[in-house]
């Protein structure tokens, strides 16, 4: 009997952190993200000063890659876009 391997999901140690973009760590979100549901704007919103108390904590313990807190932040730009139901530019300026 055969079975279906699923290939292991990439993490941010598969990222080339040279080649990093918000795009890129967006795109990478997405992936991640697929088949769930994003929250509604409320409920972003009540959760959004939990999740940048967290992300400041995180940074605060010296454990934090620049890379880490990127991919943070690009699932929260993901999280708004999401939950505005509006098209995500094909390009954006950082």
């Amino acid at each position: 009997m055969a079975t279906d391997l699923v290939p292991p999901r990439p993490t941010l140690d598969d990222l080339d952190p040279q080649s990093a973009s918000t795009d890129r760590l967006i795109a990478r979100v997405r992936r991640h993200r697929e088949g769930e549901d994003y929250p509604t704007a409320e409920v972003l919103l009540g959760n959004l000063p939990v999740a940048l108390r967290a992300l400041c904590d995180y940074v605060l313990t010296g454990q934090a890659t620049a890379l880490d807190v990127a991919y943070r932040l690009a699932s929260l730009i993901d999280a708004i876009e999401g939950c505005q139901g509006q098209p995500v530019p094909t390009r954006r300026t950082h």
